[in-house]
């Protein structure tokens, strides 16, 4: 059987219609059982001995009372269709099994009157193992891989008795709803498809699943999200994005947009569907999935409405506003005065009235029109006040705007509109994407209009510009003028990214004091398992061994893991992320035992999490280092240029890690007595950091200090020596740099291979 709520493309429409159900009637039972149940009573009063007759009425009727108020209680409760929840017909929580149109879980639609038939994909397997030895599994993959289908497909094979919530996004009471729910009726499986809709700034949701995984043996969470929500949510500087904490709770599987041969090999078979077959033949330029759901035929029909002849250009600039806005962070519906706002810059781009737009309503009527079954450019939210574009989307047009990133008058736009909350998550957007000067708009109005989170977002933004007793300045300032009803969560937060910018600012012993504030706030609230918790330890470790206290740091460190390993078992996550805090002070028991520590997590991290993670690459970075140190020069040479590939993947070619470790491998070459490529190496990094962040970043006098110093070991140290004087003229004199800078001039060019970056991490 279907489920009892319509939909419109492939977004439910949250109904709130009161409907018969059993614990309605259950309710209507109890108080029509009270009542003759307190007549029965007063009859027999009179037939009975005035003791005894008068003691019967008063027990049923302390009875009735009390059956009464339960069966009140029962009928006035909202039911599970008012609270947001999916139901079936009868307005019962559906079994998984009873779900035969998917589109109810969001799986796209292929232009026809049915889904094609499933094709089981390689991590198939996989996914039905998690579900079985995991609470909370979170498929990660590209919009459009597959990813919806293959959790669903997996949970009809494992789970088919289990009840589904599947909760409004938009509708915390609907979130709160479905877990509560969970608890009554088990076994049951909470949906959470593209996970990011759910958490936005200020979400319960990790305390949620929290809940579910340690005392809910009988409930699941299952979840998917686009890879690039997910590199947003992790965050790229210091601090992740506060919401990012749920993932520490997950088990991620990743599924590739591209079939495997072994994928397109089971496909084949099923020639009955000749969408299917279309589908092969068109797996070399798109994913199997992808071609089924739709969304290369929609960003064809987007592109032909370019042109005046396409006779839709108002309707394309729409569409790509409503992009513009999912990518730059805005991942609810957009309202219509946005949107209308917003598709005037592109409507610009296209000519404006030389473009011979249509009216602003045949634009919309044409951008909802579903195209291809139940696809359609623009889908409504349940009373058509907002629009989101059909998730294939804003990735595909994204990419054809290659490097020159989002405008600044949509940004601008997008943040005079939006609340507090919202501008925390276009300021991360924005500083994914390196655009400053947007993130910080967006961070400051949050902060402006109450929004203390967005106080990370601006500390980061200062701090990671080498700017570390402005960000200092900018959560001491929220700290002091937080509201009394401030949330504990959210104090403790600010306080733990205050005691890392104190770090960064060279003052280790505030550091360690304002972490173990955090650390103790978080424990205090949470207990020692809670991610939050186990972040403040991480961070309070961080600084103790900074301050010299590495065999300390070591100490907790390793308590901390086994605590990380009890939790979540050997290859999870955040048990990876626990390790490298061990490898990072293993230095305390040796040169060696710090090479062998970091050589086993780069290891495990690119079989669990491959080559291209964040992880993955920081290990791999430590390890270069540790593997240069104790001798193997040209093993260190390779990683450091793996690493530095892994950067420009991950932040991009420009972005001040890839830089950092540019400038680093400068330094390798030299030391390796490959003085040509150092210098060449230094010059390009150089160049590239004084036009990436300006002549007079510390980044770009880093750079210098590498060139000067292999030119001096070159043999041209007049030159070394004109350099190493420029640097001391423009640098603090306090600066680990000028230090050096003094040295070389003093004691003359070359006369040390020390060198000196910027920690970040």
């Amino acid at each position: 059987m279907g489920v009892d709520r319509p939909y419109r493309g492939d977004d439910a429409v949250w109904s709130h219609v009161m409907v018969w159900r059993r614990e309605y009637v259950k309710g209507w039972w109890l108080i029509v059982g009270a009542a003759v149940a307190t007549s029965v009573a007063a009859f027999a009063e009179s037939e009975l001995p005035a003791g005894v007759g008068a003691v019967l009425v008063a027990v049923v009727g302390a009875t009735a009372g009390v059956a009464s108020w339960r069966g009140s209680r029962l009928v006035e409760a909202p039911t599970e269709r008012e609270r947001g929840l999916v139901v079936a017909p009868r307005g019962r929580v559906p079994r998984v099994r009873d779900i035969n149109d998917l589109s109810v879980v969001r799986v796209h639609g292929a232009g026809g009157d049915a889904f094609p038939a499933f094709i089981p994909r390689d991590k198939s397997g996989e996914i039905e193992s998690a579900l079985a030895s995991h609470r909370f599994v979170l498929l990660v993959g590209d919009s459009t891989a597959g990813k919806s289908r293959a959790a669903f497909e997996a949970l009809r094979e494992k789970c088919p008795s289990h009840r589904l919530l599947i909760p409004d996004p938009e509708s915390g009471e609907s979130l709160a709803a479905a877990f509560e729910t969970a608890e009554s009726v088990q076994p049951s499986v909470i949906w959470l498809d593209d996970l990011e809709r759910y958490l936005i700034s200020g979400s319960a949701l990790t305390n949620l699943i929290r809940n579910v995984i340690v005392g809910r043996p009988g409930v699941l969470v299952v979840a998917t999200i686009r890879t690039h929500e997910r590199a947003r949510f992790r965050g790229i500087g210091a601090s992740p994005v506060p919401e990012a904490a749920v993932f520490g709770l997950a088990h991620e599987i990743r599924l590739d947009r591209r079939w495997s041969a072994a994928e397109l090999r089971r496909a084949s078979k099923r020639t009955e569907d000749e969408r299917i077959a279309r589908a092969i033949d068109s797996s070399g330029t798109y994913g199997i999935a992808e071609f089924l759901a739709a969304g290369p035929r929609l960003l064809a029909t987007w592109r032909d409405a370019h042109s005046p002849e396409g006779n839709h250009s108002r309707g394309a600039a729409l569409v790509a506003a409503a992009a513009d806005a999912f990518c730059a962070g805005w991942t609810t519906y957009v309202p219509v005065p946005v949107l209308r706002d917003l598709h005037e810059h592109h409507l610009l781009d296209l000519g404006g009235a030389r473009a011979r737009p249509e009216p602003w309503e045949s634009a919309l009527a044409w951008a909802t029109k579903p195209i291809f079954a139940t696809s359609s450019l623009l889908l409504p939210n349940h009373d058509c006040t907002g629009y989101r574009v059909f998730d294939y989307l804003p990735e595909a047009i994204d990419s054809e705007r290659g490097n020159s990133g989002i405008a600044q008058p949509i940004w601008d736009t997008l943040i005079v509109h939006a609340d507090a909350a919202t501008c925390v998550d276009l300021g991360w957007a924005a500083q994914q994407r390196t655009q400053w000067d947007a993130a910080t708009s967006a961070f400051r109005k949050a902060v402006d209009r109450g929004a203390l989170m967005g106080a990370i977002g601006l500390a980061e933004i200062s701090g990671n510009a080498d700017r570390h007793p402005e960000a200092v300045d900018v959560l001491q300032t929220v700290l002091r003028s937080a509201p009394p009803d401030t949330a504990p969560d959210d104090l403790f937060e600010l306080t733990l990214q205050l005691a890392w910018w104190t770090g960064q600012s060279g003052n280790l012993n505030r550091a360690v004091s304002l972490a173990t504030e955090a650390y103790e706030g978080f424990l205090e609230l949470h207990g020692r398992i809670h991610p939050a918790t186990i972040r403040a330890r991480r961070n309070l470790i961080r600084w103790t061994g900074h301050t010299g206290s590495t065999a300390d740091a070591l100490a907790m460190a390793r308590e901390l893991l086994d605590t990380g390993q009890t939790l979540w078992g050997p290859e999870h996550r955040q048990v990876l992320g626990l390790r490298f805090e061990v490898a990072c002070w293993a230095e305390a028991d040796g040169p060696q035992a710090a090479e062998r520590a970091w050589r086993e997590l780069n290891n495990d991290a690119t079989r669990l999490l491959g080559d291209h993670h964040a992880l993955t690459n920081d290990a791999r970075w430590n390890l270069a280092d540790w593997v240069s140190r104790n001798g193997d020069r040209e093993t260190g040479l390779r990683l450091q240029r793996e690493v530095i590939e892994g950067c420009a993947a991950l932040y991009g070619a420009d972005h001040p890690r890839t830089l950092t470790r540019t400038i680093q491998l400068a330094a390798l070459l030299g030391l390796a007595d490959r003085t040509e490529e150092a210098l060449t190496t230094a010059t390009a990094a150089r160049d590239d950091c004084a036009r990436v962040v300006g002549q007079n970043h510390e980044l770009t006098h880093c750079a210098a200090y590498q060139l000067a110093l292999w030119t001096a070991l070159s043999g041209d140290t007049a030159t070394a020596q004109a350099a190493f004087t420029r640097l001391l003229s423009v640098l603090p004199d306090s600066h680990p740099l000028a230090e050096l800078c003094i040295r070389q001039t003093v004691e003359g060019p070359g006369s040390t291979t020390d060198y000196y970056l910027p920690p970040d991490w």
